[in-house]
């Protein structure tokens, strides 16, 4: 079914979908045909079961399931295509812990030292380096099928390949019992001078007739591979068969097949392919029109690697007849009798003429001169190579836990790779198939990343997002109730297997320190003000009363629950006591919204009452006679307070601005006698005293004054007798 634009694909018996892309796909006419379901496809199929992943395939192969679910048990085979040899476990089995065994996996490739250019040290008894590549193996020493060199110190035996191949693995079969080094290399340079890199080396016993693989990891370049045998004294090599196998090379089975072509007539280079036809000698003309009609041409291309093939090949296959000619694809330039120019009409840069040369328009490659070449009269009737381009690639490898998909193998296909959840694509993403029969690119591998679990938290904990830990899964960090993430709250699992951060960290949410409340005190159940911290206030005098809640509590968010209370004084009416002269009480009366005072009566036969506390937002009261100012801080002004009514006090006018506002009475409450006799006698005695104070001081000044004046006066005045 189509969703959103994406075709989905449903597993058989399952309940799981994945989209067409994750299977590899052919086109025929327009036609989507899937031929493999590849990993996604298999792993989402799987999942319920908790099979296998895809478990890859090499390049050249097809791999069978017996259960396309990809359970426990499922058994994996492996075959290769036409031309190829399969190395390796050909059969595969899918584990009850989601893994194939055995684990390696097998490889499709190509014996290229077959019918190749071998060489070695020494010969001895007839056993020439040719016989260690022609096909025939002997499980025991055998002087027709085996080399063999003289006793030597380091004996050595090497194949030309005569073009570089990736070589993956050697293969050495010996004739002869004996303890010792083997050490094969591979390169470019001359091989007899051991200057070529080390594809492997093995210490032991050579058993005869028992093979021993040698692979190259990984897989090494070069056109020559060499056999040197190291050891304490001198010996003798005998290789009755050797095999260098790689998946890099064009095999003939790709190359263009006809019916009346000969056997064996066809031999690949550098991705192209060569048939060399022998038994229908045909002019230049017609020879030309003939590879073209089956979609070759002429050879019209030369360097020395060429030249060498070519040259090998004819060798080999005209041993006995040295006299053959072959037609070649140079003709002679008309406006330039001295130049050669390619059918292509390029110019032959490269030749390898038997000189002197003569006056024709053709050439060939001419056995009796060493497979040189001779200009020839183009009518002359010779045999001739058809020179072919592969139509196809072939198909690639699959790395394990990828998916691949692919329109065909043709030339010009593309190759996509993606890989599955956990891990990292290395190497390229896409492939395209090259006109000469090989990928532009070496496979990409699907490397494992794995992060591990993640680092615990103090007082927090995590969440798996996507239930792995591998490439690209994701984690989320929390806290505990009471904290706060400090940090990244989400890493992901990067490319250095490693998690793209330090994980954050949780520290304890703290309320801001308890606000103070005037006249009042609190008091904290905890050193610290942290979540769940209980902070208690009180009043500091009995004259005050706690408005608003008693307690508070730090909350999550940093806050208190509620606000903090007041501390209100209490105002009540003085009680009579007629033994003491404590402080009269004042009867508690419910606030009023404070207003204009009246002016209060004047009595002068009383002094006024006491006055209540001052509010802090007011200046400061002076003191008056007999009374007490409190020093203790108020509760804001916008609160009111009932308080009895005043009168004047002595020396004040009444509705006057020395009049304290605070102390202006909102409701008039009658006094008692006893006590208003109480303080109106104690503020008369007082004022007695003082007032008797300045007038007997008046009285004395005075006296004194007049005595001076009498004094005075009589010294001036002797008569004045008074």
């Amino acid at each position: 079914r189509r969703v959103h634009g994406e075709l989905l694909l449903r597993c058989v018996g399952l309940h799981s979908e994945v989209p067409v892309s994750a299977c590899t796909v052919m086109w025929s006419d327009g036609l989507a045909v899937v031929l493999l379901l590849s990993a996604v496809l298999r792993a989402g199929c799987a999942a319920g079961s908790k099979g296998c992943r895809f478990p890859g395939a090499p390049a050249h192969s097809s791999v069978f399931f017996s259960d396309d679910v990809l359970g426990p048990e499922t058994v994996a085979t492996y075959s290769c295509e036409r031309g190829f040899e399969l190395l390796g476990p050909a059969r595969r089995v899918c584990g009850h812990d989601g893994q194939w065994t055995p684990e390696g996996i097998p490889f499709c490739v190509l014996n290229v030292a077959a019918g190749k250019a071998p060489m070695q040290i020494s010969s001895d008894l007839g056993g020439i380096p040719q016989k260690a590549i022609d096909g025939s193996t002997s499980s025991f020493f055998n002087v027709d099928t085996c080399t063999l060199t003289r006793a030597e110190r380091v004996p050595w035996w090497y194949v030309n390949l005569l073009e570089p191949y990736m070589v993956q693995l050697v293969r050495l079969d010996f004739g002869r019992n004996l303890p010792a080094t083997v050490v094969v290399r591979v390169g470019n340079n001359r091989p007899d001078l051991g200057t070529n890199p080390v594809c492997n080396r093995f210490t032991g016993q050579l058993e005869e007739g028992k093979p021993l693989f040698l692979p190259c990891n990984p897989p090494m370049p070069g056109a020559f591979v060499s056999v040197h045998l190291e050891g304490a004294n001198l010996s003798q090599l005998s290789i009755c068969e050797a095999f260098v196998y790689t998946d890099q090379a064009l095999p003939i089975e790709r190359c263009p097949q006809f019916r009346d072509q000969p056997p064996g007539s066809t031999a690949t280079y550098n991705g192209k392919c060569y048939i060399f036809y022998n038994r229908q000698p045909l002019s230049f003309k017609d020879s030309l029109a003939f590879c073209r009609s089956r979609g070759g041409t002429l050879v019209d291309e030369s360097n020395p690697a060429l030249q060498g093939f070519i040259s090998w090949e004819l060798w080999r296959r005209h041993r006995s007849d040295s006299n053959s000619q072959y037609w070649m694809g140079a003709v002679r330039d008309p406006q330039d009798r001295n130049n050669w120019k390619w059918l292509g009409g390029e110019d032959v840069s490269v030749s390898f003429w038997n000189l002197p040369g003569g006056n024709e328009n053709c050439a060939r490659y001419d056995g009796s001169k060493g497979w040189l070449w001779s200009d020839t009269n183009c009518n002359a009737k010779l045999n001739f190579i058809c020179q072919h381009q592969p139509k196809a690639c072939g198909k690639p490898e699959q790395p394990p836990n990828s998916t691949m998909v692919a329109k065909n193998f043709n030339v010009g296909a593309v190759i996509d790779y993606t890989c599955d959840e956990g891990h990292l694509l290395v190497g390229p993403a896409s492939r395209t198939c090259l006109p000469t029969g090989f990928y532009n690119e070496f496979p990409p591998v699907c490397k494992r990343i794995q992060c591990g679990f993640p680092a615990e938290i103090p007082n927090g904990q995590y969440q798996l997002l996507n239930g792995t830990v591998g490439y690209l899964s994701r984690v989320l960090y929390s806290c505990d109730e009471g904290y706060e993430l400090i940090g990244r709250a989400q890493l992901m699992c990067d490319i250095d297997e490693r998690w793209n951060g330090p994980p954050p960290r949780c520290e304890a949410i703290e309320c801001d320190d308890p606000p103070s409340i005037p006249n009042g005190k609190f008091t904290v159940s905890n050193n610290l003000t942290v979540v769940g911290t209980m902070v208690e206030y009180s009043c500091n005098s009995r004259n005050y009363k706690l408005i608003g809640p008693n307690k508070i509590i730090c909350l999550p968010s940093g806050e208190y629950d509620e606000n903090p209370p007041v501390c209100k004084e209490e105002i009540q009416t003085a009680a009579a006591v007629p033994a003491s002269p404590s402080k009269p009480t004042r009867p508690q009366t419910p606030p009023t919204k404070p207003r204009d005072p009246p002016a209060a009566p004047t009595r002068p036969s009383l002094p006024p009452a006491r006055p209540g506390p001052q509010s802090p937002h007011q200046g400061p009261s002076s003191k008056r006679p007999g009374g007490s100012v409190d020093s203790s801080p108020a509760e804001s002004a916008h609160v009111p307070h009932t308080v009895v009514a005043s009168h004047p006090q002595d020396n004040e006018i009444p509705d006057s601005v020395n009049v304290r506002s605070d102390l202006s009475p909102n409701v008039n409450v009658a006094h008692s006698v006893d006590e208003e006799r109480h303080e109106t006698g104690a503020r008369l005695n007082l004022g007695a005293i003082i007032a008797l104070g300045v007038f007997g001081g008046f009285v004395f000044l005075a006296a004194v004054i007049t005595t001076i004046v009498i004094l005075i006066r009589r010294k001036s005045n002797p008569h004045y007798l008074y």
